[in-house]
């Protein structure tokens, strides 16, 4: 992996923690130690009764109101900034320096001890980045380590942080073959990078260990639904119909013990007219999602709606799975959104909840490393 580079180009602030008890909500200031639970007793609110601060759409179930601005910013920190960090690892992050418009991206270290901040080259001007991948694995030696972060659209680019003055970034040109609004992942027990084709029957993936200068190339694998049984079959081709108007993104994530999952996300399309003028905004609501687990080997897909004690996160960058065990407030089989929305899903239930403001607008956050708007097609 160390001569990759080569082989390619050859040819704290005050945090609010809501305490719920029975109709009430009252804040306090403290620094929570587990952030979810904040999401967890915002989900305990009484469907049925309003209070000052949170509550349930009356028309429609699945909002939940924030009203409270700060609130609302505590749960874009909860959901964002709590996500558990491979602790072995590194991750990337956006740093503005000040008084300058640019951004730069960051290889940081989730090990305290290890105190690597690094910066990475720059990208192309104008690039607008979909998500960043980073290759981490307890096995894999430091100056093997690679950064991959793929465009919006279908671009994706390579380097290697630790390779010395030569670390520049590869571009791949994908020619359309990568899903345009789909994440790139790594997977350690695959040892490759892995994204979805646009049409969703294939899948891409980049073998960082190839010994041979050719099989550096991207490979594509057909992706099958195998062994469906009459009741899923028909349950998906429901969810399709229910589906059909919606705009989608595909994104893989793989499991602490190497199982592959492919979730589909689904959002409809709005305009929210303002009462003054004829302007309004659009934005993007949560209709549901579909989960497949995938033989990454021989391309079988199996629609389920259990995944145990896991769940899943989409938006953090690169999608992640951890099990709920591994931090108090998480909910086994369910899946943890944020971006052009914030909510959760509950897998087994096939029911979003998702985040709005007392405007009637979902809660939103664009900024790096959040997912942008897809687009229907």
């Amino acid at each position: 992996m160390s001569q990759l580079i080569n082989r390619l180009l050859k040819p704290s602030v005050c945090k609010n923690v809501i305490r719920y008890n029975n109709t009430k909500v009252r804040m306090f200031c403290s620094k929570p130690t587990h952030p979810y639970l904040l999401i967890d007793h915002l989900l305990k609110t009484n469907k049925y009764s309003h209070n000052d601060q949170v509550y349930y759409d009356d028309k429609y179930k699945e909002k939940l109101v924030i009203k409270d601005k700060g609130l609302r910013e505590e749960v874009r920190v909860a959901m964002t900034d709590g996500i558990p960090h491979n602790k072995d690892g590194y991750r990337v992050t956006l740093e503005k320096p000040e008084g300058n418009d640019s951004t730069n991206l960051m290889l940081v270290s989730n090990t305290p001890s290890d105190s690597v901040k690094l910066h990475l080259p720059p990208l192309p001007s104008s690039s607008r980045i979909q998500n960043v991948a980073v290759s981490n694995s307890r096995n894999m030696r430091k100056h093997e380590l690679v950064v991959a972060v793929k465009l919006l659209g279908s671009d994706v680019y390579l380097c290697e942080p630790f390779s010395g003055s030569c670390s520049r970034w590869i571009n791949f040109d994908t020619s359309g073959s990568v899903h345009p609004f789909s994440s790139l992942m790594y997977s350690k027990k695959n040892k490759k990078f892995l994204t979805v084709c646009p049409s969703g029957q294939y899948y891409w993936s980049l073998d960082l260990h190839a010994k041979e200068k050719e099989d550096f190339e991207p490979k594509f694998h057909y992706l099958s639904k195998c062994n469906q049984t009459d009741h899923v079959s028909k349950v998906l081709r429901t969810n399709l119909e229910e589906f059909i108007w919606c705009s989608r993104t595909d994104h893989f994530v793989e499991s602490p013990s190497g199982e592959h999952f492919l979730v589909k996300w689904y959002l409809i399309t709005y305009i929210f007219m303002h009462k003054f003028g004829n302007l309004g905004t659009i934005f993007h609501t949560t209709k549901g999602f579909l989960v497949f687990r995938v033989d990454t080997i021989c391309g079988d897909l199996v629609y389920t709606e259990d995944i145990g004690d896991l769940c899943i996160f989409l938006g953090h960058n690169e999608a992640c799975c951890v099990p709920a065990s591994s931090s108090p407030g998480l909910r086994p089989n369910y899946i943890y959104y944020v971006g052009r929305n914030f909510g959760v899903h509950d897998i087994a239930a096939d029911i979003s909840t998702t985040f709005f403001t007392k405007d009637n607008l979902p809660l939103t956050s664009t900024e790096f490393p959040y997912w942008p708007a897809p687009s229907s097609y």
